[in-house]
């Protein structure tokens, strides 16, 4: 057999496994039959994520998953560059406002060494709801239902769906200040907590109060 008439033979048969490779189901596949054809978006990471708390995470790969999990007040508008801030869970950017040592409004105009620190009011848009979950299921008096359950109880819980019953509620500014203040929560040494209160009035001391 001559080389051209060989490599034209392996040509063809290349061409065949290629064809039948894209019929049926592929043999290696990692994904679960029953999500075929379900808006479920696969990914991957190059480290395993040690955390998915905000508060504690501080590296590229978890903050990929974070960023579809929380919903920041602001976000970076995907396609501009350079890169600008639009709203999310906010109404609106917030504006500054400025004020002196002794608690006076500045104007816009003033000198940088005049502010003592500036002022943002960040108002969240009404209608955002939280994913359901067992903690937010409530009982007919309007207590959470699960608040106190016995070790006996809990023995016969391993995952979230062994909940019967689940709640959800409306996200509020309130959410968003607890999760700053838990920044500085002794417990859980967050790696942004010393440049967060150079920048946050007041966080300083809120650390040094709960050690």
């Amino acid at each position: 057999m001559s080389h051209p008439l060989r490599a034209q033979i392996l040509v063809l048969v290349l061409a065949f496994a290629l064809l039948g490779s894209g019929c049926g189901s592929p043999w290696n596949n990692p994904y679960p039959a029953g999500e075929r054809g379900a808006d479920v978006l696969y990914t991957s990471f190059t480290e395993r994520p040690k955390h998915l708390d905000p508060v504690q995470s501080y590296s590229e790969n978890e903050y990929v998953l974070i960023a579809n999990i929380y919903m920041p007040p602001l976000q970076y508008h995907y396609f501009k560059r350079p890169y600008e801030l639009v709203p999310l869970a906010a109404e609106a950017i917030p504006s500054a406002r400025y004020y002196d040592r002794g608690d006076r409004a500045l104007p816009d105009t003033a000198p940088a060494e005049q502010i003592a620190y500036t002022v943002y009011e960040i108002r969240i848009r009404p209608g955002f709801k939280y994913q359901p979950h067992p903690a937010f299921a409530l009982d007919e008096t309007g207590q959470p239902l699960y608040r106190d359950l016995s070790r006996e109880a809990l023995r016969r819980v391993h995952r979230l769906q062994d909940f019967e019953h689940t709640g959800t509620r409306e996200l509020v500014s309130g959410d968003y200040v607890y999760q700053i203040k838990r920044l500085a929560h002794p417990h859980l040494h967050s790696p942004i907590l010393g440049l967060m209160s150079e920048y946050i009035l007041g966080l300083k001391e809120y650390a040094q109060h709960l050690q």
